[in-house]
């Protein structure tokens, strides 16, 4: 089996050998669209990293991993989505929060047989919904963390109010009576949740 190389955090001092440019102005180069839809999520799940742990306990992230972040024990799935795009639009974007339910994400012949048959189901323990909640593209600011809201839901709560689907929209979370939470109040809660779990 061949191990994959273990990644340690960069500065973002660091430079490309033999050239003279560094990580930082690659980062700049390819991230700095934080409104991407390429990158709005991965976004929103270091935002939500940083709302619940210490930087200390903030990993590198894991793009294959079958749930986002992992907190006291709790296995938490992050989704995203925007009314305004990184595109011209004649409309507001529909708010719909899909990707729920997954078959695993990672698999390699490296550590077993493909299961063929495995069905979609939740992984994760608990599901925040971060939606940034800005119309006015002139004032759009993702680093702005007031232009966000969180919906949080158990899998027990999405299943039953998503009809046990993969997708979600934001009229059946109003539907429900599932309020938006700042970004202040989002650890507490989660904590509750765990508390009361």
């Amino acid at each position: 089996m061949i191990k994959k190389k273990k990644v340690k955090k960069l500065t973002g001092k660091e430079h490309f050998e033999g050239g003279d440019f560094s990580v930082l102005e690659f980062w700049q180069y390819g991230f700095s669209n934080l409104n991407s839809n390429v990158l709005r999520g991965s976004l929103a799940e270091f935002i939500v990293e940083n709302l619940l742990k210490n930087k200390e306990e903030i990993e590198i992230r894991n793009p294959w991993g079958d749930f986002d972040v992992l907190y006291k024990n709790k296995k938490i799935e992050i989704k995203c989505s925007s009314y305004l795009q990184d595109w011209d639009q004649d409309n507001f974007s529909k708010i719909i929060f899909s990707g729920l339910k997954t078959k695993d994400l990672y698999w390699s012949t490296a550590i077993g047989k493909f299961n063929k048959d495995a069905q979609k189901e939740y992984k994760a323990d608990i599901y925040i919904l971060c939606l940034v909640n800005h119309k006015d593209p002139k004032t759009l600011n993702l680093l702005d963390l007031n232009q966000w809201s969180f919906y949080i839901l158990t899998k027990e709560e999405l299943k039953n109010i998503s009809n046990n689907r993969s997708t979600i929209s934001l009229a059946k979370l109003e539907k429900y009576n599932i309020l938006p939470l700042r970004y202040k109040e989002v650890k507490d809660y989660i904590n509750r949740i765990i508390k009361n779990a």
